[in-house]
C-alpha cells in the first residue's frame, strides 16, 4: 500500500510540474481569437520596426513607427503570456519577423510592406489601416471572449493602445500638405 501511495505521490508531483497542469479550460473559438490575435499583434510590430528601419530618423514624425513597434511587442508579450495560461501552442513562438502561420495574415502582411516601402506617407498610411483592423478584430474577438474576465482585459488594454496609436499615426498625417502627394483621405479623416 504504501509503494502504491509513495507511486501516486510521485506522479502528482509530475503533474503538477508540467506546463499543462495550472492551464484554465478554454473553448476552441477563445483559443483560436488568441492564436489568432497574437500573431496580428505581431503582424502590427513587425511591419512598424521594418518601417522604422527605413524612414526612422530620416522623416518627420517617424519616431512614431519605433514608438509603437515597442507598444505592440507589450502587446504581444500580454498575448503569449494568455496563451501560456490557458495551455495553448504558441503560433508565434518559433517565427522570424515578418513570418506567419496564418496565410491571411502572410498575405497581409507581404502586401502592406510592398505598399509601405514605396514612400513614407504610404507606410503611415498602413499604420492607420493596421490599427483600425486590429480595432475592429478586437472588438470581435472580446465578443469571443466574454466568459473569461482575463482576456477580455486584455484585449480591451489592446483596443486602447490601438486607439491611441492610431491617433499618432493621424497627428503625423495631419502634418502633410494637402497639395503634395498624399495616402487617401480617408486615412486621414475618418476615425
Amino acid at each position: 500500500m504504501r509503494k502504491i501511495l509513495v507511486t501516486l505521490a510521485c506522479l502528482g508531483s509530475i503533474v503538477l510540474a508540467s506546463p499543462l497542469a495550472g492551464a484554465q479550460s478554454i473553448s476552441e473559438e477563445a483559443a483560436a481569437s488568441l492564436a489568432f490575435m497574437r500573431e496580428e499583434e505581431k503582424l502590427a510590430h513587425d511591419v512598424y520596426f521594418l518601417f522604422d528601419g527605413l524612414y526612422g530618423g530620416v522623416e518627420p514624425g517617424s519616431k512614431v513607427f519605433a514608438h509603437i513597434a515597442d507598444s505592440e511587442t507589450r502587446h504581444t508579450e500580454a498575448i503569449a503570456e494568455l496563451l501560456v495560461k490557458y495551455g495553448l501552442e504558441d503560433p508565434a513562438i518559433d517565427n522570424e519577423p515578418g513570418e506567419f502561420d496564418d496565410t491571411d495574415l502572410q498575405v497581409l502582411y507581404d502586401t502592406l510592406v510592398a505598399i509601405g516601402r514605396s514612400g513614407y506617407e504610404e507606410a503611415l498610411g498602413v499604420g492607420v489601416l493596421i490599427e483600425r483592423k486590429d480595432m475592429t478584430d478586437i472588438v470581435a474577438a472580446i465578443d469571443v471572449c466574454i466568459a473569461y474576465p482575463d482576456i477580455v482585459q486584455v484585449y480591451s488594454n489592446l483596443l486602447t493602445g490601438s486607439e491611441h496609436h492610431l491617433d499618432a499615426f493621424l497627428k503625423v498625417l495631419e502634418k502633410f500638405p494637402e497639395s503634395g502627394s498624399k495616402p487617401n483621405p480617408s486615412m486621414r479623416n475618418a476615425h
